[in-house]
């Protein structure tokens, strides 16, 4: 309406001038106004001006006269908005939980009938010795330690045995820092151009000595509209450099040796001796010795850049192309020096890994306007294409290994909703995918998702209700990119760990059907937006034709073994309280529950029992009937009714074959966060808690046999202990026997009599936790100033850890590989992290 009176009006008032004679206004106001696009009409005649280019006044608007013409033209003013954030952190790390050592009982063994001690140089490796109490030192010049030998106590100099912590930790140093910048160029008070560009640097003093990590990452886009067009573009690169890879366990192995050391010798004496490694044993490392001028490294790096064409959003049909090209690159030199206990000749090994991948995407979509019945109806196609490359290269031994692989995704989709008049909101959606790739053995077109929603608002109230249902067919293939090399482990008995250098690969991924998966689940929900909201999901998963890797002749190749499904329940539950705000007080807890059961239900034939991860005498494993991934190993000879048997020397006897010993799965994880705010404060904690599940606690079973756990520490001297059992005629056990009888072999004691591992179903642990995840204190000072805002927090991570675990940190992985979860063999122990951060908006 403003525009016809603005049509209509203006030509009148410049017709009026004319008829009553009225000079042309010529201020100085006016003149600037049409300085350099007008033409100055003399005083003596008049003429008529026709309008165009009608615009609203409330717009910035230039003049122009010209031909008799008044334009008037809309003014674009354009306006540079920027606005970042600088964030940086300082942390200090110290290590969580470690395995309880015993700190009284020495280097050395039995030998005719009592305790003693035996050096470095008889190269003993068991703490099985004489009470560090009861000894002392010679004084005299000794190349293993400053002090002297060890003697009994009163022969010695009166200064007795130390305990020698043998600490490869300390506290660990972090400091990090990111910068970033947004721009935006707005056209008239619309957007027209913007950019974004983000950097970022972690330097880190890791908590094991001689050890850090750096990374450092750069990422930038911009975006402009071109009328009906948008681009945008854009760039990342990030760049690692960490001392040493632990792709084949060197870290833990240094942890190992650590924790093995006797307590009477000191590895911080010094690594070297002469022109050789100075350890407690020629059988054993110092673990000073593996980290210092190991020649190890580790350097990854990636590059990806995109560009995204997509059609103005105001447009119909929605248009959107995306296309993206990334390399990434990992250079690591992996080994041991020459003089260790594993490889006396040294060993490295350089790998080199390269991978690309380029992937384009298109989607549409077309909206409709709304009917009686439907609101928004809408359909949607999508096309991807991903074309993945990736090589691998053991420079050292020559091995090379060159994958590809082109898949296609076409997902064709309508979705429409319904919302009455009385409150009720009902929405579908249903799609279908095809998956097209050339690994696989075949090709599938009919990959169907349905989905149903309804919703229904309660009138008066604040209260809605939900329920949301889908079901889901699609398929996926491993990736191509991810090495698999860490299967290499289960070629390796627990007892020679120390020798693992993975360097073989998979063979390939061509000619394995893809992993079909079959998913539904079905969520309530019932909410308050002042009060609280829940949710309840019931899920169930299949997945059909699971694929892992297995060793024949002599490589390994990708294979699918199996079908297993996973069934549970999640709850989530939010409550927040509103009520004080006037006093500025806010409270909100979120808590999550989680349950679930997975079950193997089908074996192809020949993959019974096939080990997933793990040594090749303890793993994780396939069975039939059973969860993924039970826990397989040694186990006790029982007869038929359960009961332990006894052997002819007292102890109970080990089974011929392993067993089942073990299930990681846990029986439910509960999660929770709570925050309380206050004014510009604001404290948050998140807690933990998962109840059940398995783990094997191979850290102990090792430090039992050699003599340096707590536990071998505090029972050794038990006598007389009778096992409860059976005999082999079935008679109740009687015989009583010494734990730890000086008269008696080394290889009779309880816990070497069993080998390295000893029994592993006797080192099988609960795994529960309780923890306090993340306390965090914040205080946010709004400033009017160029620093618009700034935040100060202060935080603990895993500030509390329980667990009934003797272990470490029962989240940690083995070697920090996959599907390891209730396999620990010397885990790096987890950091409690103590933080401060300050972040700077402007």
């Amino acid at each position: 309406m403003k525009y016809f009176f603005l049509l209509i009006g203006l030509p009148i008032t410049v017709t009026a001038q004319q008829k009553v004679m009225v000079a042309p206004v010529t201020t100085t106001t006016y003149q600037r106004l049409v300085s350099g696009d007008s033409v100055v009409y003399p005083h003596t005649h008049y003429r008529s001006l026709h309008v165009t280019g009608i615009y609203s006044p409330s717009l910035t608007t230039r003049i122009k006269v010209a031909n008799n013409h008044l334009q008037l033209k809309r003014h674009y003013p354009k306006e540079l908005l920027i606005s970042g954030n600088y964030s940086a952190t300082v942390a200090l790390r110290t290590v969580n939980r470690l395995p309880a050592l015993q700190t009284d009982f020495v280097q050395g063994r039995s030998a005719e009938g009592s305790y003693t001690w035996q050096g470095p140089e008889t190269n003993e490796r068991f703490s099985y010795g004489p009470n560090r109490h009861s000894l002392s030192y010679d004084g005299q010049s000794y190349p293993y330690d400053i002090n002297g030998r060890l003697v009994a106590g009163e022969a010695g100099n009166g200064h007795y045995a130390n305990a020698y912590p043998n600490r490869i930790f300390r506290p660990a140093t972090l400091f990090t820092q990111y910068l970033s910048l947004k721009g935006r160029v707005l056209n008239n008070s619309y957007q027209s151009h913007d950019f974004n560009l983000r950097l970022g640097q972690r330097n880190e003093n890791t908590f094991i000595q001689d050890n850090s990590n750096r990374h450092t990452s750069l990422e930038a886009s911009a975006a402009s509209k071109f009328k009906w067009l948008r681009v945008t573009g854009k760039y990342d690169i990030f760049q690692d450099r960490f001392s040493n890879a632990n792709r084949n366990g060197f870290l833990n192995q240094v942890y190992e040796q650590a924790m093995l050391t006797p307590v009477s010798f000191d590895n911080s004496q010094g690594y070297m001796l002469g022109a050789g490694q100075r350890s407690y044993s020629l059988g054993a490392d110092n673990p000073f010795f593996l980290l210092k001028g190991n020649g190890n490294y580790y350097h990854a790096s990636r590059q990806q850049g995109s560009l995204v064409l997509e059609r103005n959003q105001y447009r119909s049909p929605q248009i959107k192309l995306t296309q993206s090209l990334s390399n990434y690159t990992e250079n690591s030199s992996e080994g041991y020096k020459p003089g260790g206990a594993w490889f006396p000749e040294g060993i490295q090994w350089l790998r080199n890994k390269r991978d690309g991948q380029y992937s384009l995407k298109a989607e549409a979509s077309k909206v409709w306007e709304n009917t009686d019945i439907l609101s928004s109806p809408m359909v949607t196609a999508n096309y991807e294409l991903i074309d993945d490359h990736s090589a691998i290269y053991y420079r050292s031994i020559g091995n090379e290994y060159r994958y590809q692989r082109s898949s296609q995704e076409i997902n064709i989709g309508y979705q429409a909703s319904y919302k009455g008049v009385n409150r009720l909101l009902v929405a579908l959606n249903a799609k279908n995918k095809a998956y097209i790739s050339n690994t696989a053995t075949h090709n599938d077109y009919w990959l169907p998702l349905l989905g149903l929603y309804a919703s229904y608002d309660f009138p008066a109230s604040y209260w809605t209700v939900h329920v949301r249902s889908t079901l889901a067919d699609f398929n996926t293939e491993l990736p191509v990119n991810k090495s698999l090399a860490a299967v290499n482990l289960l070629r390796y008995h627990v007892a020679t760990a120390g020798s693992y250098m993975p360097a073989t690969e998979v063979a390939g991924f061509d000619q394995v059907a893809p992993v079909q998966h079959r998913e539904w689940n079905v969520n309530l929900g019932v909410g308050n937006n002042r009060v609280l909201r829940f949710n309840t999901t019931y899920f169930v998963k299949h997945v059909n034709q699971d694929v892992f890797p297995v060793l024949e002749g002599g490589s390994y190749v990708l294979r699918n073994m199996a079908n297993h499904r996973i069934q549970g329940w999640e709850l989530e539950l939010e409550l927040f309280n509103n009520h004080y705000r006037r006093h500025q007080w806010y409270v909100t807890s979120v808590i999550n529950f989680l349950s679930y059961k997975s079950k193997v239900t089908h074996v192809n034939d020949g993959f019974d029992y096939t080990p997933i991860a793990g040594f090749s005498d303890v793993h994780t494993t396939l069975v039939a009937g059973r969860p993924l991934g039970v826990i397989e190993g040694s186990t006790w000879l029982r007869d038929g009714d359960g009961k332990l048997l006894i052997g002819a020397d007292g102890f109970p006897q080990q089974a011929p074959l392993p067993a089942v010993i073990g299930n990681p799965t846990p029986d439910f994880i509960m999660k929770s966060s709570h925050t309380l705010s206050w004014k510009k404060w604001s404290l948050n904690m998140d807690l933990e808690w998962k109840k059940g599940g398995d783990r094997w606690n191979g850290t102990q079973a090792v430090l039992d046999y050699y003599g340096r756990s707590d536990n071998s520490g505090r029972q050794r001297n038990i006598s007389g202990y009778v096992f409860p059992g059976v005999t082999a005629d079935g008679s109740a056990n009687q015989q009583a026997v010494d734990f730890y009888n000086p008269k008696l072999p080394l290889t009779a004691n309880r816990w070497v009599r069993y080998g390295l591992t000893g029994v592993a179903a006797s080192y099988v642990q609960k795994a529960d936790w309780c923890r306090i995840h993340t306390l965090q204190l914040s205080f946010k000072q709004p400033v009017k100033s160029i620093i618009r805002a700034f935040t100060l927090s202060a935080y603990i991570n895993n500030l509390m850890l329980w667990s009934p675990y003797k272990g470490v940190d029962p989240e940690q992985l083995l070697f920090d590989q996959g599907n390891t979860e209730g396999l620990d063999f010397f885990n790096l122990p987890s950091t409690k992290t103590f933080g401060f951060n300050v972040s700077f908006q402007f």
